[in-house]
C-alpha cells in the first residue's frame, strides 16, 4: 500500500510543477498584452514620460527619456495608434509588437503614420540588480517621429 502511494505521489509531482508553470506562463501572456496595449495608449496620448517609468528598461531610459523631451519640444502631436501585431513568448521571456501610430509635427499638419516595431523584456528583480524592476519592459528607442 505505501509503494502505489509513494507512486502515486511521484506522478502527481510533476503534473502540479507543470501547472504552476502553465499557470504562471498565462499570467506572463496576459500581463505581455496589457503592458503593450497601456504603453501604446501612454505614447498615443503625448504621455512619453509616464510611459518611461512604467514600461522602459533601466538601460534605456537615459535614451528614452532624450527622445521623449525631443517630441514634446518639436511639437509632435499623435492623432491615433493601433497595434498591428504582438507576440509574446514567455518561455523565453522576449515579446515582439507592431504599432503604428499616425501624427502630424505642427505647424505642418500633414498626417503621417510611422510603424514602430518594439522588442519587450520580462524582468524580475533580483540580488544583483534590485532596481531592474518587475514585469515586461520595453527594450527598443522611442521612434523618430520625423
Amino acid at each position: 500500500m505505501t509503494r502505489l502511494r509513494v507512486f502515486l505521489l511521484l506522478l502527481l509531482v510533476p503534473l502540479v510543477l507543470n501547472g504552476c508553470a502553465a499557470y504562471q506562463n498565462m499570467n506572463r501572456r496576459e500581463a505581455c498584452d496589457k503592458s503593450i496595449k497601456d504603453y501604446t495608449k501612454l505614447v498615443r496620448w503625448q504621455e512619453a514620460e509616464k510611459a518611461a517609468i512604467a514600461f522602459v528598461d533601466a538601460k534605456q531610459r537615459l535614451a528614452y527619456d532624450k527622445a521623449a523631451e525631443s517630441l514634446r519640444r518639436r511639437q509632435v502631436t499623435i492623432a491615433d495608434s493601433r497595434i498591428l501585431a504582438h507576440e509574446c513568448h514567455t518561455e523565453k521571456r522576449t515579446a515582439e509588437a507592431t504599432v503604428e501610430f499616425d501624427y502630424f509635427v505642427l505647424p505642418d499638419n500633414r498626417l503621417k503614420t510611422l510603424t514602430d516595431r518594439q522588442t519587450w523584456a520580462f524582468r524580475e528583480n533580483t540580488k544583483e540588480d534590485p532596481d531592474q524592476g518587475d514585469g515586461w519592459k520595453l527594450i527598443s528607442p522611442l521612434p523618430a517621429f520625423k
